[in-house]
């Protein structure tokens, strides 16, 4: 089947492109007219079009910095976290780049919508392609509302006459857009199931995952001020009264009381955790996707589009627009000599101590053995480990270690490069990758079905366990169900174990920091590692944070914002 990226290549003669300064500002760089992309039927490659602008911010990468960088377990050099690591967001080219390419999207997939409807072609494939340009759509809308909140709402496309400056809406109206947007793609969509739908592609079931994490955010987001929720973290060192730095080596367990976030105090939370537990399982009783069985037949390069990849960018390996550093900058590329280069951003170690010690997510999922210098005189390759809890395993020379393994504390090396990155069909020679960037994995229906059960029913269901342990069955990990045996849920202990199980499932996937946000405990989290983590990167954080700052140019010139996020 045809993937959606073997028709990305051709938009640049389809689509309207966009000024990079004022991301709805429309410049016509082609000679092909509307009505001609009418007339020639080729909705394709209006498709594609669409969703080419995905890849925009992954082309420097600033995708993975804007979703990553900002979290508790995220962590490398000061001089890489310096900016977006470090809360400094106003007029950061990530932020920017964030912004405009999800508007850049939205004026696509509605532009794109109106011309797909007037074509002459089979009903079945207009509506399909007209289902995933507004999958597009509220997927945009759905990243911008949790990082901007208030955003100005485009139901049609400037090019069909809506005004260029409009007022922001409320996070309310933006949310009855997104889910009005998915209810049509879900119907309007291929199942995976169908002989017509095309990998790569958004389905059916990606509408109704994707609603089902709308639903679970509102439910989140407005859940009241008071409700307790846990997190492992903490300080990650002190200085002892000698003045040496000491780290400590476990998270330490956080309770706070959430704070309802603003903009939601409309919400029903219950009502909408309920919408959220009937689309997951709906999704999950329809079988269109199924978890991998372990962390190497998920990752690996030829499970690309496979059964538990719900929607992820699409690439193309060798093409510089369409493809990134993200294997890079997280797991490294090779010298000839066999030292291993970049890779400078890691899982702090308070995220490696969360897991059981079999779980293939750090048996597997992480480098332990890492050839971080070479002498030219003597041939030689040295390798740090990690973790330092390996030290006898490596003096003994078991589990791949040797002896002369060392261990070292730099910023890069002591933490945790996540072999998930390297599913690429490409070498790792420093150059770009065919790297998909997972948005969202089956993985995640099932975690989103027990957390909305547990809120719903006020402890989890025995088919909410269930569900759970698919996923602790496939990573080796100790169930869910022999924890509740012998220390019976609760309510607050699950709500806290599932949210612990996204950090741990989803890492760097871009995830952790909307967890945080809708959870209302990204302010407590975050300073709760006292000001710096173990390696100086800044993590304090203020009130002004719990937004992005609007790019300047987007409050300078429209009429209708006269001021910025509060405190930028």
């Amino acid at each position: 089947m045809k993937s959606l990226s073997k028709f990305i290549t051709v938009i640049a003669i389809t689509c309207m492109a966009v000024s990079c300064k004022k991301p709805l500002d429309e410049q016509a760089y082609t000679f092909v007219s509307g009505e001609d992309l009418i007339r020639t039927g080729n909705y394709k490659e209006l498709v594609a079009g669409a969703y080419n602008t995905l890849s925009f911010p992954f082309e420097w990468g600033n995708y993975h910095n804007i979703v990553n960088f900002d979290v508790d377990y995220q962590s490398g050099p000061t001089w890489a976290f310096g900016e977006i690591g470090a809360g400094n967001f106003y007029e950061n080219g990530s932020a920017r780049s964030f912004y405009q390419s999800y508007y850049q999207a939205i004026h696509r997939a509605n532009y794109h919508s109106y011309l797909v409807s007037q074509m002459n072609v089979p009903e079945d494939e207009k509506n399909n392609a007209i289902g995933e340009l507004k999958f597009l759509k509220a997927w945009a809308y759905f990243n911008l509302v949790q990082f901007y909140g208030d955003v100005v709402l485009y139901t049609t496309s400037v090019s069909e006459g809506a005004p260029l400056y409009k007022p922001r809406s409320p996070i309310k109206d933006v949310y009855e857009h997104i889910i009005e947007e998915l209810k049509i793609a879900e119907t309007a969509m291929y199942s995976t199931h169908s002989s017509k739908y095309q990998k790569g592609h958004p389905s059916s079931g990606a509408a109704k995952a994707l609603l089902a994490k709308v639903y679970c955010t509102i439910g989140s987001a407005s859940m009241a001020t008071g409700s307790p929720v846990s997190v492992m973290g903490g300080i990650a060192f002190y200085y002892d009264d000698n003045g040496n730095k000491v780290r400590v080596p476990y998270p330490a367990k956080q309770n706070f009381a959430k704070n309802q976030v603003a903009g939601y105090e409309s919400f029903d939370s219950k009502e909408y955790y309920r919408l959220g537990m009937e689309k997951a399982k709906e999704l999950i009783e329809l079988n269109d996707f199924d978890l991998y069985g372990s962390q190497a037949e998920l990752w690996a390069p030829g499970s690309k589009n496979g059964k538990e990849f719900i929607f992820t960018l699409q690439t193309i390996a060798g093409n510089a627009a369409l493809s990134n550093f993200v294997a890079t900058d997280y797991c490294g590329y090779y010298m000839p000599s066999g030292q291993l280069q970049s890779g400078y951003y890691v899982q702090r170690d308070h995220w490696y101590q969360l897991f059981d010690d079999g779980d293939e997510r750090i048996t597997w999922g992480v480098m332990h053995r890492v050839p971080f210098t070479y002498d030219a005189n003597t041939n030689t390759l040295y390798y740090s480990y990690y973790p330092a809890k390996d030290s006898v395993k490596v003096r003994l020379g078991l589990d791949g270690y040797k002896p002369t393994d060392q261990l070292r504390y730099d910023a890069h090396l002591y933490g945790s490069k996540l072999m998930k990155f390297r599913q690429v069909s490409n070498a790792l020679d420093g150059n770009r990758t065919d790297f998909n960037f997972p948005f969202m994995r089956y993985a995640e229906v099932l975690l989103l079905y027990a957390e909305a059960d547990n809120e719903v029913n006020g402890l989890p269901s025995a088919y909410a366990i269930q569900q759970v342990d698919k996923l602790n069955a496939r990573n080796k990990a100790v169930l869910a169900a022999t924890m509740g045996t012998n220390t019976p849920w609760t309510q607050e202990s699950f709500r806290s174990y599932i949210l612990q199980e996204r950090a741990k499932e989803f890492a760097a996937e871009g995830i952790r920091r909307f967890d945080l946000l809708r959870w209302g405990i990204y302010l407590q989290t975050m300073n709760a590692l006292g000001g710096t983590d173990e390696n100086g990167v800044i993590k304090r954080r203020e009130q002004r944070h719990l937004l992005l700052p609007l790019p300047a140019d987007e409050v300078n010139t429209n009429p209708f914002i006269e001021a910025n996020n509060p405190g930028w």
